[in-house]
C-alpha cells in the first residue's frame, strides 16, 4: 500500500469516528435549544398566569361576600358562565399580545374563602396555572379617611389647623397623636387620577403636612371606584334606620351614642351653627354645613356639598365618604380633623353586621402546574 493509500485509510477512519460525534453534538445542540425554548415558553406562560391572578385579585371589589364574583360576567347565579371571573372591563383579551392569554376561574371553599385559578397560555401551547386563596379582611374597608367620588381637586383648606389623617386613631387619640396599630390609609382619596395630579401639583408646601397617612405627606391617592350612593341606599333601607328631615338648629343635636350607635338618614341639608354629636352612621342626602361643633364617631356620608366654616370645630373618627354630586364644594376651613379609625369602623360593623364592605385579602398562593 502506498503512502497515499495509507493516508486515505487514516482519513476515512478519522471521519468515521468524528461523524457520529458530530451528529451527537448537533443533536445535543438542537435538544438544548428546544429545552431552552420550552423553558422560556413555560416561564412566559407562568408570568401571563400570574398577571391574570394579580388582575383578578385587584378587581375584586370590597364587599361582604363573594357572591357577585362567583355569579360570573352576567351577574346571574346559576347560568353557564358561573365561575368565570367577571373582570370589570370585560373578558381579558390577548395579554400582552397574541398568542399570550389568561383565563381566570373562581370557586368557593368550605370556609367561605375564594379560590382563584389563573390559566396562562403562551407560545407553542405552553400553559401554566397559578392559584390564590382570598378571604375578606376582618376590618371594614374605607378607601381613605376622606373619600371623594367627585373632583378631589376642589378640596380647600383654610388658615385654620384642619387635618386629614389616614393614620389609625384610637377613639381617645388627638388628631396629632394617633396610636392605632392598623395599616394607614390615604388621608384623601378619589378615583379621579387627573384631579389627584392637579391637586398634588398645586398644593402649597405649607398645606402638604396637613394630609397625613399612607404614602404621605401629602397623603393623596388615586383609589379604586367606590359606589357611595349604593352603600348609602343600602344603609337607608335598614329597618333600624332613624329618619329625619332637613336639620337646621342652633341647639345641641345627638345622632346615636357610644352605647347605642345609630344609623341616621337626613333627607335634606344639615346646618350646624350649634353642636352636633353622634355615633354610628350618618347619611346626609344634602349639604353638610358646620359653623359650630361637629363631633362624630363612625361613618359620615354626604351626598351634597361639604362646608366647614372658619368658626367650626369638626372631629370625625372613622371615615367620611363624599358621594357624587353636582355640589362639589369641599371647604374645610375650620379646626379639627377627619381621622381614620379602625376601632370606630369596627364598632359600626359590630353594631350593624353585614352592611359595611370588607376588602379582599390574599391568604395563600400556589403554582398548580
Amino acid at each position: 500500500m502506498t503512502q497515499r493509500g495509507t493516508a486515505l485509510v487514516v482519513t476515512l477512519s478519522i471521519i468515521m469516528v468524528l461523524l457520529p460525534l458530530g451528529a451527537y453534538l448537533v443533536l445535543q445542540c438542537r435538544t438544548d435549544l428546544m429545552i431552552q425554548r420550552n423553558f422560556r415558553n413555560e416561564v412566559e406562560a407562568f408570568y401571563v398566569a400570574e398577571a391574570g391572578l394579580d388582575h383578578a385579585v385587584a378587581d375584586i371589589p370590597p364587599g361582604q361576600s363573594f357572591d357577585d364574583v362567583l355569579a360570573g360576567p352576567d351577574g346571574i347565579a346559576g347560568t353557564a358562565d358561573d365561575g368565570l371571573f367577571p373582570f370589570s372591563e370585560g373578558a381579558a383579551g390577548e395579554f400582552p399580545y397574541a398568542p399570550f392569554h389568561y383565563e381566570v376561574r373562581v370557586t368557593l371553599t368550605a370556609n367561605n374563602s375564594l379560590s382563584i385559578l389563573s390559566h396562562g397560555t403562551g407560545k407553542d401551547g405552553a400553559t401554566k396555572v397559578v392559584g390564590a386563596l382570598v378571604s375578606r379582611s376582618p376590618l371594614p374597608f374605607t378607601p381613605a379617611a376622606l373619600y371623594v367620588q367627585n373632583n378631589m381637586g376642589r378640596v380647600e383648606l383654610g388658615p385654620g389647623t384642619f387635618l386629614l389623617s389616614g393614620l389609625d386613631h384610637r377613639l381617645d387619640d388627638t388628631p396629632e397623636k394617633p396610636s392605632g396599630t392598623a395599616a394607614p390609609v390615604p388621608a384623601l382619596g378619589s378615583p379621579d387620577g387627573e384631579a389627584e395630579s392637579a391637586l398634588r401639583n398645586h398644593l402649597p408646601d405649607e398645606l402638604a403636612g396637613r394630609f397625613l397617612g399612607a404614602g404621605g405627606p401629602p397623603s393623596i391617592a388615586v383609589t379604586p371606584p367606590f359606589d357611595v350612593l349604593a352603600l348609602a341606599l343600602r344603609l337607608a333601607d335598614q329597618p333600624q334606620c332613624a329618619r329625619f328631615g332637613a336639620v337646621a338648629s342652633g341647639e345641641s343635636l345627638e345622632f346615636g351614642t357610644p352605647r347605642v350607635p345609630q344609623i341616621s338618614l337626613v333627607s335634606g341639608d344639615v346646618e350646624v351653627p350649634g353642636r352636633l354629636v353622634g355615633n354610628g352612621v350618618l347619611v346626609i342626602q344634602g349639604t353638610l354645613h358646620v359653623g359650630g361643633t361637629f363631633d362624630f364617631t363612625g361613618i359620615v356620608i354626604a351626598l351634597g356639598g361639604l362646608v366647614f366654616d372658619p368658626s367650626s370645630n369638626v372631629e370625625i373618627a372613622g371615615a367620611f365618604w363624599h358621594g357624587r354630586t353636582e355640589d362639589e364644594r369641599l371647604r374645610l376651613l375650620g379646626t379639627g380633623a377627619i381621622m381614620y379609625s379602625s376601632l370606630a369602623l369596627a364598632g359600626v360593623d359590630n353594631a350593624f353586621p353585614g352592611l359595611l364592605p370588607h376588602a379582599a385579602v390574599v391568604t395563600g398562593w400556589v403554582e398548580e402546574l
